[in-house]
């Protein structure tokens, strides 16, 4: 068992009730939001939502990103005997900081929108009436929007995460995710054929040569992989690095338009072509990426036939999600599971 165990995620996602299951298997609970509190009551404040995220936010800019994680890493090393699951890690800094404990996994947690939404919404708690449009603004701020860079960061810490549960079933299922995640540490549990294949995409990531992200694809079909591909500059096609860097770089394009300026065909682009050089069928496969497809991707992804994607962080392409919201043909999942890295 992973001696501790942080915890991230959006408001109304299920943390609680995670941290409730570990603490069933003698975790011992911290928040970081514990020190906020401790901090809110010297300054004689009330502990509202928006007063605690602002002496948060607070505490962050005088002391730096990761003040309210050292304080809480200097808690839990007064007590090195025992297991802890850390709640409410909010910034990378503070996940720089609590990460150094021995044994540390970090989990995250996250949920549509609309799941979110409703499932605040529904509760009803005491003397708190909340509507979708307030929901929708705390949410932008917990994602960083309009936050400064040591303020609320947690989709940053979402992408940090070791494991990712998206929580938008029952109790019953988020147990049997935390499940999987502690036997899977154990080594009791084998990997599932999706956590297999985004590894795999990993992987060949590591063989990309675009100078600004790193992606790996793969093409599979009744648990077997048909096809792989990464991202850089065609057959025969000397590197960016080879001539200099990056064209868009050079340019000043944005991330997420103007695709086809660039030397470097895209991961999905390469798995998909694989197979048409080699005449492999790829009609109602799944596509594992590690990051959202581009227009240009999800236009060839349609076309090809594929069924699914299955991506892990996000790529903002405003057009290619308008088109994916368009059709009906492909379904498109954001992974949860065991996550990885390229080092």
């Amino acid at each position: 068992m992973p001696r501790h165990i942080g915890l991230t995620g959006y408001m109304g996602c299920g943390k609680g009730e995670i941290a409730k299951l570990l603490s069933k298997l003698g975790y011992k609970y911290i928040s970081l939001s514990d020190a906020v509190r401790e901090e809110a009551t010297a300054r004689k404040m009330d502990h509202t939502r928006e007063n605690l995220q602002e002496i948060g936010n607070d505490l962050r800019s005088k002391h730096g990103a990761g003040a309210l994680g050292k304080k809480i890493k200097e808690k839990v090393s007064l007590e090195p005997g025992a297991k802890w699951v850390i709640d409410g890690i909010r910034n990378p800094g503070e996940w720089q900081e609590v990460r150094s404990l021995p044994d540390f996994q970090f989990i995250g947690v996250t949920a549509g929108q609309d799941f979110i939404i409703e499932r605040l919404i529904s509760r009803k708690r005491t003397g708190e009436k909340i509507t979708g449009e307030e929901i929708l603004k705390r949410l932008e701020r917990e994602k960083g929007i309009g936050e400064p860079e040591d303020g609320q960061q947690v989709k940053k810490c979402l992408d940090k995460s070791d494991f990712l549960i998206i929580n938008e079933g029952t109790l019953e299922d988020l147990e049997s995710k935390l499940s999987h995640f502690l036997k899977l540490f154990q080594g009791v549990h084998r990997p599932t054929f999706h956590e297999v294949f985004m590894e795999v995409a990993y992987t060949w990531a590591k063989r990309a040569t675009c100078l600004r992200r790193k992606v790996g694809a793969v093409i599979a079909k009744d648990s077997q992989q048909l096809t792989a591909g990464y991202n850089g500059a065609p057959r025969g096609v000397p590197h960016c690095a080879e001539l200099g860097g990056c064209l868009r770089e050079k340019l000043g394009i944005p991330s997420g338009q103007r695709h086809e300026i660039c030397r470097g065909t895209h991961a999905e682009q390469n798995a998909i072509t694989q197979a048409a050089k080699f005449g492999i069928p790829i009609q109602g496969s799944t596509l594992y990426c590690n990051t959202f497809p581009c227009v240009i991707c999800t236009k060839m992804i349609l076309n090809a036939g594929i069924a699914t994607v299955i991506y892990d962080s996000d790529y903002d392409d405003p057009l290619s999600k308008e088109i994916l919201g368009q059709q009906t043909e492909l379904k498109l999942v954001r992974y949860e599971g065991k996550r990885f890295s390229f080092s």
